[in-house]
């Protein structure tokens, strides 16, 4: 069973382990071995400070120490066989995957006695973790039973499912999220792929360039490049005078250029984990580039940056015209952009060129398309349109017509727009007989993607096809305790989601793109519904009930949110780059 299928699989909740051993023991993962592989990469880390039977422990703490030592697979889960008795230590099989529950409940089950009990273990299955530190987001009951019998006057795990489980706050202390950059479809910007890696490693570059070379994970395989061989091998050690040393072999067939986008991958790799330079990256035994040498720095890959500031001034859509925002006051922008009412506005992240849709009420919907100075061209019409999102360049516009189509717009040569569909074959696997997106934003890199259908959140990523075209890749739904009040996304500049929400309790969140981690944001002085949602890396900006707020993200002592000075008592939209 592929993960897809077994994504599809897993919708109602897990009533009982065997379910779950069940799922556990049909999953195919890239690779044969356990989740220690993130870790094998290096010298062995230890189990130092690793929780450990305590004497004369309760059977309710021994079991809760078990839980905590499950986290570290060191060993085939060493720390955690020693909470069992000698027979269930031999016949555990921990399985590929590491389940992670919000939070572990535990409650004796039936009468007791002296030398044995059994335990109710329940909890919220809210993801797990496969082969190469791959986490899938999941949102279901978990409900089991463990059975604890003394052992030379001691407590120990006589029977338990063979899984591997933990709570978030044990998953997330033991491993820690890092992106893996692989190459856009074109070659011209970083995607990151996000895992998960324990942070016991003695040498976390080795852990990081080897899960490089492995290749993207399986949902991002089709949305991606990397020039690194399938066959190629690496070794990664730390150099005594401080950088990294990188030595790929397999490389001989790549040319300069392609040698020059292979660098880039490992130092943005390597950079963005904190794993500082200088890195001397070689293949085959000679220095991986003619131009550069052995050694390469940050500043040699600057062009790619991932997380690079764009830099564009704060614009919003105020009373249905484009405005810009200085100090004191908005100012309409002259031009076509102020020639018609806008209901939305994107702007390219390259070129300054505008993507305006046009109408009000139940008039219908124009997208227009062009630059400042330019004459538009109207390049789709329909009942509604979706807020228009733009690739990685000023060339591609995504837009979805009518709540059910996602169309996609290149600018040719002599100004010719091209409209064709996104294969959206992908969304028959949506529960609901009637699906509407709301929102579609593409995020920097013109590969990853989220929406909201029916008011709940999804990603995925924009695969290319057969034939040139562009089809959605299988949806992932994020936000799982949102449920259906999401009614505002959008990408902040390092990969995580905003949403707004119409609930008055939590009006927005952040949310990991990978799903893993939910944190809802101060929500002092902001009031739903959260209409609109944009960010830089310093500001925050949230459309709510009255107007158009921002919060610092540098300001730690001062966590609430106050009205855009140029618009106070407006309610408006701001608008940023894409």
């Amino acid at each position: 069973m592929s993960q897809r299928a077994r994504y599809a699989h897993i919708k109602t909740s897990v009533a009982s382990l065997g379910v779950l051993v069940m799922l556990t023991g049909c999953t195919t993962l890239p690779g044969s071995t356990a989740p220690e592989v993130v870790s094998s990469y290096a010298s062995s880390p230890s189990l130092e400070e690793v929780a450990e039977p305590t004497p004369g422990n309760p059977a309710d703490l021994m079991l809760r120490d078990f839980f905590s030592a499950s986290a570290h697979p060191l060993v085939n889960h060493e720390a955690a066989r020693r909470f069992l008795t000698p027979e269930a230590a031999q016949n555990w099989k921990t399985g590929k995957d590491i389940f992670i529950l919000d939070r572990i409940d535990i409650a004796s089950n039936g009468s007791a006695s002296a030398n044995k009990v059994t335990y109710a273990v329940r909890g919220n299955l809210i993801g797990s973790m496969g082969v190469g530190g791959v986490y899938h987001p999941m949102f279901t009951g978990y409900e089991t039973t463990y059975d604890m019998v003394k052992v030379n006057g001691e407590w120990r795990i006589a029977n338990l499912p063979d899984a591997v489980v933990v709570d978030r706050s044990d998953f997330t202390s033991a491993y820690q999220p890092h992106p893996i950059y692989y190459l856009g479809p074109q070659g011209q910007h970083l995607v990151a792929d996000r895992r998960w890696v324990y942070t016991r490693q003695q040498s976390l570059s080795s852990s990081l360039i080897s899960l490089l070379t492995a290749g993207p994970q399986e949902n991002l395989q089709r949305g991606v490049r990397t020039l690194i061989p399938h066959d190629a091998t690496v070794q990664t050690r730390s150099l005594d005078d401080g950088g990294v040393s990188v030595d790929f072999t397999g490389m001989t067939g790549l040319n300069q250029q392609e040698r020059d986008l292979v660098a880039a991958q490992v130092v943005w790799t390597l950079a963005s984990s904190d794993v500082r330079g200088p890195y001397v990256i070689t293949a085959d035994g000679s220095p991986l580039s003619e131009q550069n040498g052995r050694e390469w720095q940050v500043e040699d890959v600057s062009k790619l940056d991932p997380q690079a500031d764009i830099a564009m001034p704060l614009r919003a859509v105020l009373d249905g015209q484009i405005v810009d925002i200085s100090e004191n006051q908005p100012t309409p922008m002259s031009g076509w952009v102020n020639g018609q009412y806008n209901e939305s506005v994107a702007v390219s992240p390259q070129g300054s060129v505008f993507a305006v849709v046009t109408g009000r009420g139940d008039s219908e919907r124009k997208l227009l398309v062009g630059a400042e100075q330019e004459q538009p061209q109207t390049v789709v019409t329909a009942d509604s349109l979706t807020r228009p999102t733009w690739g990685s360049d000023a060339d591609t516009i995504y837009t979805v017509v009518d709540g059910k189509q996602v169309v996609r717009l290149v600018r040719r040569e002599l100004g010719a727009i091209e409209r064709s569909n996104v294969d959206m074959g992908v969304l028959r696997r949506v529960d609901g007989k009637s699906t509407r997106i709301s929102m579609f934003r593409i995020f920097r890199d013109g590969v990853h993607a989220v929406m909201l259908i029916n008011g709940r959140v999804y990603t995925t990523v924009l695969e290319n096809d057969d034939d040139g075209g562009k089809r959605l890749g299988a949806l992932t739904q994020v936000g799982n305790q949102l449920g259906d009040t999401a009614i505002s996304v959008d990408w902040q500049p390092d990969g995580s989601l905003l949403v707004g929400t119409r609930s008055s309790d939590a009006p927005l969140w952040q949310v990991a793109a990978d799903g893993s981690i939910s944190t809802q944001l101060p929500s002092r002085n902001l009031s739903a519904p959260v209409v609109a949602v944009a960010a830089t890396s310093t500001v925050v900006y949230a459309t709510d009930a009255r107007a158009l707020m921002q919060l610092n993200n540098m300001e730690s002592d001062r966590r609430f949110w106050r009205e855009v000075p140029a618009l106070q008592g407006q309610r408006a939209v701001a608008v940023l780059a894409n």
